[in-house]
This record gives C-alpha cells, sequence and structure tokens, in this order.
C-alpha cells in the first residue's frame, strides 16, 4: 500500500541534511564534553581531531545529499516528469 505512494515520487532527498544536522550535534555535544573533561582537570584524548572530524563528515554529507539533489533534478527536466 504505502510503497506505491505517487506523491512523493520526484522529491527531493532530505535524509543527507538530517544527518548531518545529527553529525553536527553529536559534533558540539563532544566539543563542549571535551572542555568539561578539561575544566575537572583531565584531559579528552583526541578532543579537537575527533571533533574536527565530525564537522568533515557532515559537511561531506552536506555536498553529496545536494549533489544527489541537483542530479536528481536535472534527470527529472530531462525525463519530463
Amino acid at each position: 500500500m504505502a510503497h506505491d505512494d505517487s506523491r512523493y515520487e520526484g522529491l527531493p532527498a532530505t535524509w543527507p541534511f538530517r544527518v548531518a544536522g545529527t553529525v553536527l550535534i553529536v559534533a558540539f555535544c563532544w566539543f563542549c564534553f571535551g572542555f568539561a573533561v578539561e575544566d575537572m582537570g583531565d584531559e579528552l584524548a583526541n578532543h579537537l581531531p575527533v571533533f574536527y572530524s565530525l564537522i568533515l563528515v557532515a559537511i561531506v554529507f552536506v555536498v553529496g545529499g545536494a549533489a544527489y539533489n541537483l542530479a536528481q533534478s536535472r534527470k527529472r527536466r530531462q525525463t519530463g516528469v
């Protein structure tokens, strides 16, 4: 039933942007957690490299999602759907 719902066919993909937002939330939580541990007198191993890696992953998802949606849009225009 729900698998053949044509109302949503051709809409842009939003999941890469939602994943990027979730990764950004995790990155900022990690960033704050690292400084909270530092304030307690300890040090979190790989604090900033992990933060920068998560930011990079989010950027990759945004760029990948945009590229996918642009390709899908061009394909839709060419086929006239």
